[in-house]
Parts: structure tokens; sequence; C-alpha cells
């Protein structure tokens, strides 16, 4: 039945003559490597616009180099690009308020791990290094904690970071195996690189010159030392992404990837307005023989900057003089704030908020629209904090069993967990306010919680007290002393 149909169909294309597709072959070609992504994306977060320039008009993007960091000024017209610092301050900003919202680490019954963990992050500064952890991963995809033991500098585990460009992961079965830490040492002759790859069955170095693997990793001063743990049973080092990237398989994805279109386009905006703002001030028109000099008799020559006056061609009429003119610029304030809005709207959707960094809000948006946008921020948080949930416990786990070993014991068993404090709650007022219309003509606070809030630390205790008595008796609530039940009961007989 199947080979009469086919015959039916092979005779009906046929007769239509129609033509079976001979597939697509479409060839893109990718502009970075991933090194190379981490590397344009530091340049963002660095800020420099000297180093923004350099980068764009020496690569080539496959679109023609429109982007206006990629933009030359035409001889004699000088341009001047302004980079306004917008990624460093989202990526420091977020980094900030999810540092600032930890609160504690708790080893679950164990107050001895407990004790050295708190010793352990005192002398890592554990939250320094958490912050430049999380804004090296927003920066440059992802990257991984190093735990390694150093006696010369410390007694305890020594926690260190390698951002995405300085770590390779090993994948088996999706998950990863192994982390390899690449460590640059520069030489006069050549330049060697050190590969530390931390596996659950320890640690294995590597060293390179050139590219070229060598059969001794002490050969350089810097790598003499080191010594290769065996049979760890546990990996020493911990990995980080918040975001996985569809373009470089297994890596992660910077939060400034995506945006780095509208970021080009919101310094074009900022610069043009500046420039604007210079070709639009007030210019007096002088004529030639009427221009100031210098000390020296030469005519004072303008320049972009204070282009306060233009030349003109004297006069020769006999019923004419020369004349000084002056022509006031005409600004198109409101266009251009319009496009600076949309500007920066683009490159905060979807990340922050923007009255979180501290904009403001009045330009933008009413006070609705901003406490709606407040969740993008929330939304950003939350990702990172789930993520830092499973991360942070790992780690301690870790140190804890590392420091186990360094004193010859046997790495122990921990359990922990790690917290942190909400964003963003509502004030008290807000909160009072909330709760009074929920119950309406209902107190809901106590007197002796009002006083002690309204004035705190301003008044003693006994003070508090004092005013607490006085308002219950304008209130019309009487105390009175609770009988001691263990005192005898009189005597009734005297009584009756």
């Amino acid at each position: 039945m199947g080979t009469v149909n086919d015959k039916i169909k092979n005779a009906i294309r046929n007769w239509l003559e129609i033509q079976p597709s001979v597939g697509d072959t479409i060839t893109i070609q990718e502009t970075n490597t991933f090194e190379g992504n981490c590397f344009r994306n530091l340049l963002w977060y660095r800020g420099d616009a000297s180093e923004l320039h350099q980068y764009y008009t020496q690569t080539d993007d496959l679109m023609g180099n429109a982007k206006f960091w990629a933009a030359q000024s035409t001889t004699g017209i000088n341009i001047r690009k302004i980079h306004t610092g917008l990624p460093a301050m989202i990526v420091d900003m977020l980094a900030d308020i999810t540092v600032d919202s930890f609160n504690k680490i708790e080893v679950k019954g164990n107050n001895e791990a407990q004790t050295n963990w708190e010793e352990i992050a005192k002398e890592n500064d554990f939250k320094e290094t958490l912050k430049q952890a999380i804004i090296d991963v927003f920066v440059q995809c992802d990257g991984a904690f190093k735990i390694s033991y150093d006696t010369d500098i410390s007694k305890y585990p020594i926690i260190e970071f390698y951002s995405g460009q300085d770590v390779d992961y090993e994948y088996t079965r999706g998950r990863i195996t192994g982390i390899n830490f690449k460590n640059k040492y520069h030489k006069k002759d050549a330049c060697y690189t050190l590969f530390e790859k931390y596996s659950k069955n320890g640690i294995k170095y590597e060293l390179y010159k050139n590219d070229k693997l060598m059969d001794n990793y002490r050969a350089i001063p810097e790598t003499a030392d080191l010594k290769e743990p065996r049979d760890t049973n546990f990996m020493l080092a911990v990995p980080m992404m918040f975001n996985k990237s569809k373009k470089y398989k297994g890596r992660g994805q910077s939060i400034l990837e995506k945006k780095l279109d509208a970021f080009d386009s919101f310094d074009e905006v900022w610069s043009k307005w500046i420039d604007a703002l210079r070709d639009n001030r007030t210019i007096t028109y002088i004529p030639e023989d009427l221009i100031p000099t210098n000390d020296n008799g030469d005519l004072l020559k303008p320049n972009t900057f204070d282009n306060r006056y233009a030349k003109v061609g004297s006069t020769t009429s006999e019923t004419e003089s020369s004349k000084i003119t002056r022509e006031k610029g005409d600004f198109d304030y409101e266009g251009m704030l319009q496009s600076y809005i949309t500007a920066l709207d683009l490159c905060l959707q979807g990340l922050i908020s923007p009255s979180t960094l501290g904009i403001d809000v009045k330009k933008l948006d009413n006070a609705d629209a901003q406490r709606e946008k407040e969740k993008a921020t929330q939304y950003t948080r939350g990702k990172v904090i789930d993520v830092l949930e499973k991360v942070i416990p790992k780690l301690v786990t870790i140190c804890l069993k590392t420091y186990d070993l360094a004193q010859g014991k046997t790495a122990g068993e921990y359990e922990t967990v790690v917290d942190f404090k909400e964003y963003a709650n509502p004030s008290f007022e807000a909160t009072v306010e909330t709760v009074s219309k929920a119950r309406p003509g209902q107190n809901v606070m106590s007197i002796e919680k009002t006083v002690d809030t309204m004035y705190g630390d301003s008044l003693t205790k006994e003070e508090k007290e004092e005013e607490v008595k006085r308002l219950k008796e304008e209130a019309g609530i009487i105390q009175k002393e609770e009988p001691n039940i263990m005192e005898p009961l009189p005597n009734l007989k005297k009584i009756l």
C-alpha cells in the first residue's frame, strides 16, 4: 500500500513540477572566543573610554563597524566620546545589595566547626571575597572558588576566586568533574602557564612554556614548592555561574552581554547631548578686523570647547561699519531628554530598577510604575541568591574538610546553611499603616511598644516605664498586683 501511495505522490509532484528542497546551508562566523568575550565585558566594566575606543576600532564586528565606539571622526573634526559608567554601576550595585543582605553561615550541630569556620572567614575576609566573586561572575560569565593550603601565609585554608577567563571546566555526563585554574608567569625568555587541575582525586599540576608542556612543573621559582595532594575524595574547588550561555556550551553568561548594544547607544546619546550643548551655545560673530589678538599680535583661534565666536569678513561699504553680532543656539532639550530616557530604559530593562541606582525617577515614570520596576532588582537579586545558597554551603564544607586534612584528621561530614535577609522590606511606618487599615478601630501596638518606638534611646528604661504608666492611667487602665496564691486564706471562723 505504501508503494502505491509513494508512486501517486511522485506522479503528482512530477505533474506539478515541484522540486524537492536541497537543504539550507548557512555559515555563521563568531566574532569572539569565550576568552575574548570575557575580555570585552571586562573593558565595559572598567569603563575607560580610551580602552573602549581602542578595542572597537581594532576589531571587526562583521557589520561594518557602525557602532558608536567604533566610529572614527572626520579629519579636522573632533568628536568627544563619553562613557557614562552605567555597566559598572549596575554590577557594583547588584553585588552590594546581595552581599549587604548576607546574614550568617551556620554549621548545624557542631560548635567546634562553627568556630573554625568563623576563623577561616575572618582570615580570608570572606564577605569581601564573596563580593568580588559576584562581580567577576557578573562581568566574566562564570568562575570558581579555589581552596589551597600554605602554612607560610596562614594556618587556615586560603580561599581564592578565579574569573571565567582563567578557568576551564571538565564535564562528565553534564556534570562538572574537574576544574582547571590558569596562572600566568611572565619571564624575560618566555611566558609560563601553570594549570592547576582540581578533581575529587586531588590536585595535579602542569607547567607550560609558550604552550609547550614541560616535564617538571617545578621549573620556575613560583612553582618550586608546590605539592600534589592525592586521594582527597572531594574536589577542593567550587564552580559558580548565575546564567548559562547559549553561545558557549558549558559556560556561563555575563549580565552585560545582551546589553552591550544598548550601552553603546546610551553612550552615543549622552555624547551627542554634550556635543549639542557646545554647538548650540551663544556665538559671537566678529569681523576679522575686530578679532582680539594675543600678546604677539596674532589672531586668537577658537577651539571645540570655547567656540564662542566666529570670524566674518569685514565690511568695505562706505555707509556701513563692521559690527559684532550675537546669535543664540536652538537646543532641542525635550527631544534629547526623551532619547536619553529611552536609551537608559533599554539598558536597565530586566536587570535593575532606576530607583535602585539612585536615578531621578521623576524624569522616567510615576511612583506606581517605579514600584513595579523595583521588582526587576528583586528578580535579579533572587536569582543570584538562589545560586549562592547552594555554592556557599559547599564552599564552607570543603574549607572545613580541608582544615581537617591539614591537621592530620579524617575529613568530617558537615551540614551548613546560609541565611540572607529580605530586600526592600516595607518601612515600619508603611507596615503600621497597612495593618491599621486591615484592623480599623483596633490597636495594632501595645502602649509599651509605642513608647519604645517613639523615644528609642532618648529615654532611660525607668523614664519609659513612667511614661507607660501615665498613658495607661489616662486611658483608664488600672494596674493591680496579682494575689499571691501561696498566702494562707484568712480565718473564716473569725470573720463569721
